[in-house]
């Protein structure tokens, strides 16, 4: 069976990673395979939402330190690309992503889950940047997007510490939108999708473009930004069908993704 399984499930697509043996560690191959799973995802014009997962005990408990190792300054900056690569893909999908973390998302996993758009928690999760406890730092952009979502003085102390913490502390802290129970954790998944769906996809990949665009711009810039974005949902189908819909009172609007 594939490292990677992918499946369509109405609008949504599910990436589940699958390598149980040494708990979805990443390594080029594993990373090469995910990109392929994006591939089909990207491919696809009727997918609205994309959730990832993982199995058994991890979502992804980190990188192949073995992989790693022996490498010299130059080739692990190749391989660091890798993942960082992948991170910016998921982070710049027109389409939003949840990760769902089922368990361990340490290291390269958790770097990997801060590039999705939201983070859903099982109550069994672990999350972490242990890198410094290896005698190095994050590869892959934990360092650029912990402090950004949590703020830098808790993302100091988690990456200094090299903490490992549990899903509430997690929700607590603002690193992790939800935490729900173990068996309920794909359930929710998909229902936050399924009502992310419903709304005008375009709008909501324009949202997805504006909010990124907050986080490297002064607030005019921003707001420039996001006038223009919205001028240009005008021009849309989608949205003649939205605001009419809305003033001829109807209940159930259906988008065309136009």
């Amino acid at each position: 069976m594939s490292d990677v399984l992918y499946e369509k499930r109405g609008h949504t697509g599910l990436i589940t990673f699958n390598k149980t043996a040494d708990l979805n560690a990443l390594n080029a191959a594993f990373i090469q395979e995910i990109n392929d799973a994006l591939d089909q995802v990207e491919q696809d014009e009727e997918l609205y939402a994309l959730i990832v997962t993982g199995t058994g005990k991890a979502f992804i408990a980190g990188a192949d330190i073995e992989e790693m190792y022996e490498k010299d300054r130059a080739a692990i900056m190749e391989w660091s690309a890798l993942g960082s690569g992948l991170n910016l893909r998921l982070e710049t999908m027109k389409i939003p992503v949840i990760a769902a973390i089922n368990g361990y998302a340490l290291g390269g996993g958790l770097e990997l889950a801060l590039a999705c758009d939201i983070r859903l928690a099982s109550e069994r999760a672990k999350l972490g940047l242990p890198e410094t406890s290896l005698g190095v730092i994050c590869g892959a952009g934990g360092t650029q997007r912990l402090p950004r979502i949590i703020g830098e003085g808790m993302a100091k102390e988690l990456i200094f510490a090299a903490a490992v913490i549990d899903a509430e502390r997690a929700l607590n802290i603002g690193l992790v939108n939800r935490v729900v129970p173990a068996e309920d954790l794909m359930n929710a998944a998909f229902q936050l999708a399924d009502t992310i769906g419903r709304n005008g996809p375009i709008a909501v990949g324009a949202a997805k473009k504006a909010i990124a665009f907050s986080s490297v711009s002064s607030i005019e810039e921003g707001c420039l930004f996001e006038r223009d974005v919205f001028s240009q949902l005008f021009e849309t189908e989608d949205q003649k069908i939205g605001m009419g819909g809305f003033l001829r009172k109807e209940k159930n609007i259906t988008f065309k993704n136009r």
